[in-house]
């Protein structure tokens, strides 16, 4: 197998691993631990101080924009080298609440469903690395063009397209849900996709690079038949 085609795909397995861990080591497991503690000492407190009437602290997740537009900095802050003033500009906000609020019943139910849908993400995002090491593996081995790695390939894609609707479902919902509990000061609540954009992106790449393997696997096996 030509050298360079060998490291390239090695780097892509590569990256496609470094990409899955940064999103479990950021997002994954940061949520799962805030939780794990969130509820512990929840419940820790109703054993302790008998509080059972307190609402259990709600996290919220949701993308906003300045009033006033882009880049006006509405947010004084306390610049502790100085002591001045400075201006800042917010574009997430995370929030810790127990304040109870009535939602709407299409919300309640769709927060319902997102829970449900971490647990397809959770597997997805363990199943897409077992892949790409027996991608990787194979293609090290020197066996690329092979009806086996197109598979491969292709449930990668689809993996990840699939990752890119719940993670669009779940912001939908978040930011729903946001704007019917707050009304803040200077920003309003607006819906992003943000940093989710990517995972559409290399979900369309992979699938692309699967139907051009494909293609040269079929090629090359009308080349064996020839000769």
């Amino acid at each position: 197998m030509n050298t360079r085609l060998k490291i390239i795909c090695i780097l892509f397995g590569v990256s496609y691993l470094f990409l899955i861990g940064q999103v479990i080591y950021n997002e994954v497991i940061p949520g799962f631990l805030a939780g794990f503690k969130d509820g512990f000492e929840s419940v820790a407190k109703q054993h302790t101080d008998g509080e059972t009437n307190e609402s259990s602290p709600e996290l919220y997740f949701f993308y906003v924009k300045p009033i006033s537009g882009r880049y006006t900095f509405p947010t004084p802050l306390t610049n502790l080298k100085t002591g001045g003033l400075i201006n800042a500009e917010a574009s997430t906000f995370t929030i810790l609440s127990n304040i109870p609020v009535k939602l709407p019943n299409w919300i309640a139910i769709a927060k319902i469903i997102c829970k449900l849908s971490a647990f397809v993400m959770t597997f997805f995002l363990v199943y897409i690395p077992i892949l790409v090491y027996k991608l990787t593996h194979s293609i090290i081995r020197n066996v690329l063009f092979d009806e086996t790695n197109v598979k491969r390939i292709r449930r990668i894609g689809y993996s990840i397209l699939i990752l890119f609707g719940l993670s669009v479902f779940s912001l939908l919902i978040l930011t729903a849900e946001a704007k019917n509990v707050f009304s803040l000061e200077n920003y309003k609540i607006v819906h992003s996709l943000d940093e989710n954009y990517y995972l559409l992106l290399i979900g369309l790449i992979t699938l692309l690079f699967a139907e051009i393997l494909k293609i040269s696997h079929k090629m090359k096996v009308e080349q064996d038949l020839t000769i």
